[in-house]
């Protein structure tokens, strides 16, 4: 074949061949843009969602806390503490630690309910087993709307719980800590029944759940060593790691739950529990009666109703209805 008819066909095709190969890279370069941006996203809110959750208590979250929280390089948390300082969802120096801004708090106590609602849906509706929630739950989360939250709100009809224990707030409302405390505070005899169940690290959290170790067991703590427990469950014994115990959050399990409106004036009485469903629970849980909590009498009304108490230093009216839907426990005198 002559070297000039070579060349008639050669040419063409290989410039059909470079063209195709053109037109392919500027059809991948907007989607690797496109998905390196949500991911970015996903990331900071990731961040906000633990410096939120580690500021409690601290004038300020430092880089080494925050790596620890969320199992990443110093160097990356301090990375991902400038962007939030300079996406205003933070302030502060990096160097010396940060703290978030009320629009940075905001927007980590709306991924927070979000998260949660997310957990409760998946556990209720999809029914998927309650370790494999959270890694579907944290997906969602980034890509749900205000609109798409009180819709999904809603329709599980206002739940107070996610599946770990943590109450759910309304939109707008601080997250509050869990109730209880943890495993390695109780002593050797203590009878406990789970509130809450960290669910994080995924891998430990699973690890807690086929153990039977999950919100509303009862457990009792048969031995305190330095760095691990020995507790019961189910007549079964179990060995746990401090580090895994401290991620249990539990209360004494009251011997006579009684309804908080049967109590006289002048009784101090813990939450054991908060009864019913809906908007009406949380309303409770919003005033401070969450299981722990310390609750006093003070007055009642002369027709015996509304009823005063103290909560947390805050005087709260209720109808004698309502608090008789919070079981507490006596323990003594005002």
């Amino acid at each position: 074949m002559e070297a000039s008819s070579i060349s008639n066909w050669l040419w063409p095709a290989l410039c059909v061949v470079l063209f195709a190969l053109l037109i392919l890279v500027l059809l991948r370069r907007p989607q690797a843009a496109t998905l390196s941006q949500p991911s970015r996203l996903v990331e900071m809110e990731d961040a906000l969602k633990e410096v939120y959750k580690l500021q409690r208590g601290r004038s300020v979250v430092e880089a080494g806390a925050l790596a620890r929280a969320m199992g990443i390089s110093a160097a990356m948390a301090k990375g991902l503490m400038g962007v939030l300082v300079a996406s205003g969802w933070a302030e502060g120096e990096v160097s010396a630690g940060i703290r978030l801004t009320r629009r940075g708090q905001e927007r980590a106590q709306e991924l927070i309910r979000v998260h949660r609602l997310w957990e409760r849906y998946l556990v209720e509706r999809e029914r998927m087993p309650l370790e494999a929630v959270h890694t579907e739950a944290d997906r969602r989360e980034h890509e749900t709307t205000p609109e798409e939250a009180a819709k999904l709100d809603a329709e599980l009809g206002h739940p107070a719980w996610d599946p770990h224990g943590d109450i759910i707030p309304d939109a707008g409302r601080r997250v509050p800590p869990p109730a209880g405390s943890p495993l390695t505070a109780c002593m050797p005899g203590d009878r406990l029944r789970i509130l809450h169940v960290e669910d994080e690290p995924p891998a430990l959290f699973a690890q807690l759940v086929a153990m039977g170790l999950k919100p509303g067991v009862e457990v009792g703590v048969v031995e305190h060593q330095p760095g691990r427990l020995r507790v019961r469950v189910a007549g079964s014994s179990l060995s746990l790691a401090a580090a895994a115990a401290e991620r249990i959050y539990a209360m004494p399990v009251p011997v006579l739950p009684v309804p908080l409106g049967e109590l006289p004036v002048g009784v101090r009485a813990v939450v054991a529990e908060v009864k019913g469903g809906g908007k009406q629970q949380r309303r409770m849980l919003d005033m401070g009666l969450v299981p722990g909590a310390e609750v006093t009498v003070i007055r009642t009304a002369s027709l015996g109703s509304p009823v005063e108490y103290r909560v947390k230093g805050t005087a709260i009216a209720m109808r004698r209805s309502d608090a008789n839907t919070i079981l507490v426990e006596e323990v003594g005198n005002g």
